[in-house]
């Protein structure tokens, strides 16, 4: 008992992989079902350790903690390679230490940084936070995640506060309030006393309570904003399908099945009457605007058209698109991730190609290099998409959507693009099925909160196995279905019910303003060492 005693107290920092993994949405069940509340200290644990250790020490503990809470709470990614023997493994082998390496360098930075300055801590740890989640958005291998700022997606009041500052903003302010907890236990460890006490006579308790008072702001502020939301008089009414087949289970000799399985949903569907049927990503893996273009008669595609005219109302699907590329003399054919509407006289209107894939799974930009991890990504059953290159606006009745494709939903900034282009409300068209867990679809369905609050526009989404759902501009839910559910659901886009919104407008302005203030501590530090 006593060594299990020594070994909580000092390691203690553990906690925070525990935390961080009760931070997201895991499992169906009760006691998890309050996610929320933990990322408000899951950082302390950590933290509380690290003060005063070296460098050295802070790397290696940081990746320690990291890497197991990663795995935890992100460990049903290697469900994508389950179907290949060692594939499970394998892909948790390249992603768990990555997402890690990530971690490890927001705590490394940070720490470097409040050694120097530590009256500060409770400003550069958020701030550094931040701009290397913002880094974890950008290039081919982007994978903005893991941001903690979606934990928060139930707690409605609160992420009003991301119309004005975006999820970067929401990262920031958990995190500061993440240090200042930490700096008040810390100062109660040495200090002792009456901790009430301590709130008030001490820096550390002072700060604690001006970011406590902030966020109490913060919240009554998004209260007031939910109260006085008012709905439009613009319905848009839409009908989602979500069938749970996997598409990509031998479509070729099942694609007819399939497609009969949409066919049955959507027809009851129809007797709602909506102006628009969304069926998910990979719904049809087809290359039916391709087909279409070209004057190729495909038996699929005659049937699908055909249905279409027979309901006569449009349908937005997913579709393998082709890019036509020159190469030299001759014209190469590339697949694409696309979405394709339909109208109601059964003929192809509109396509768009997703623009963000995802790293591995959709393409692999460094195949010449890494041509063995190309190999097993195919046998996983990867893709070898390229990617699109334009956002595109649909329109139909007159009202303007953009289409994200699976997880383009959490790329805030192209998200943002569309809402200043005239998106009047966005679709997120994806196929979570594959992740067999409750932890994928819901960690997945947050983002799309999220992007509803920031632009201030509704957003549908339409998954194969869920989670779909109409979210209004203050990411409450209008109309959904259970996750891994057969059916259909109709709902409202209320298109009149859109705002305009401080972020809309400042963009990721808390970003700017922490990349100004980290740079500002570097360059007074090197001018101090000077003079």
């Amino acid at each position: 008992m006593n060594r299990v005693k020594k070994f909580i107290l000092s390691k203690y920092y553990f906690l925070t992989s525990i935390l961080l993994f009760l931070s997201f949405p895991s499992y169906d069940f009760f006691a998890l079902k309050f996610f929320s509340f933990f990322a408000w200290f899951f950082l302390v644990p950590l933290y509380v350790y690290l003060r005063g250790k070296s460098l050295k020490e802070v790397i290696y503990i940081s990746f320690l903690t990291g890497i197991i809470g990663n795995l935890f709470t992100y460990g049903w990614i290697g469900n994508f390679g389950a179907k290949v023997p060692g594939g499970f493994i394998v892909i948790l082998i390249f992603l768990i230490p990555s997402l890690t390496a990530f971690f490890t360098i927001k705590i490394l930075l940070a720490e470097f940084l409040s050694q120097k300055y530590p009256k500060l801590d409770f400003l550069i740890y958020p701030s550094i936070w931040i701009i290397v989640d913002y880094i974890q958005s950008i290039g081919f291998l982007a994978f903005p995640w893991t941001y903690i700022g979606y934990s928060q997606y139930p707690f409605i009041s609160f992420i009003q506060m991301s119309s004005v500052t975006g999820i970067l903003g929401v990262n920031f302010l958990i995190i500061m309030f993440n240090i200042a907890i930490g700096n008040f236990i810390k100062r109660l460890d040495w200090e002792g006393g009456f901790f009430i006490k301590y709130l008030y006579s001490t820096r550390e308790g002072k700060i604690f309570l001006y970011i406590s008072a902030t966020l109490i702001f913060i919240i009554i502020a998004g209260f007031v904003r939910v109260k006085s939301f008012e709905e439009g008089e613009g319905k848009f009414k839409i009908s989602v399908i979500q069938t749970c087949i996997s598409p990509w289970d031998n479509w070729h000799l099942r694609r007819y099945e399939y497609l009969g399985e949409l066919i049955k949903y959507t027809k009851m569907a129809v007797a709602d009457d909506p102006d628009l049927i969304i069926w998910s990503e990979s719904a049809t893996l087809e290359t039916i605007s391709f087909r279409w273009q070209n004057g190729e008669k495909d038996l699929f595609d005659q049937h699908l058209f055909n249905f279409v005219r027979e309901i006569n109302k449009p349908v937005l699907t997913g579709e393998i698109g082709v890019s036509a590329k020159r190469d030299g003399y001759r014209i190469r054919l590339y697949p694409q991730n696309s979405a394709l509407l339909i109208k109601e006289d059964g003929v192809p209107e509109k396509t768009y190609a997703k623009i963000n894939l995802v790293p591995f799974g959709e393409w692999f930009p460094y195949q010449k290099w890494f041509s063995f991890v190309k190999k097993l990504v195919d046998k996983m059953g990867g893709s070898d998409f390229v990617p699109g290159s334009i956002p595109e606006l649909f329109t139909l009745k007159e009202h303007k959507f953009a289409v994200l494709i699976c997880y383009e939903g959490i790329f805030y900034r192209l998200c943002r693009d569309y809402k200043n282009k005239g998106a009047d409300f966005l679709i997120n068209i994806t196929n979570d099925g594959w992740t067999d867990t409750c932890n994928g679809h819901y960690q997945h369905f947050a983002a799309s909160v999220f992007r509803a609050v920031e632009n201030g526009i509704p957003v549908v989404r339409a998954g194969n196995t869920g989670v779909s759902a109409v979210i209004t501009p203050i990411g409450t839910v209008a109309s959904t279905m259970p996750y891994l559910t057969k059916g259909y659901f109709s709902g409202f886009v209320d298109v009149l019910a859109k705002k305009d919104t401080f972020y809309q407008y400042l963009g990721d302005w808390v970003l700017y303003i922490s990349c100004i203030f980290c740079g500002f501590l570097l360059v007074f530090g090197k001018l101090k060492k000077l003079f």
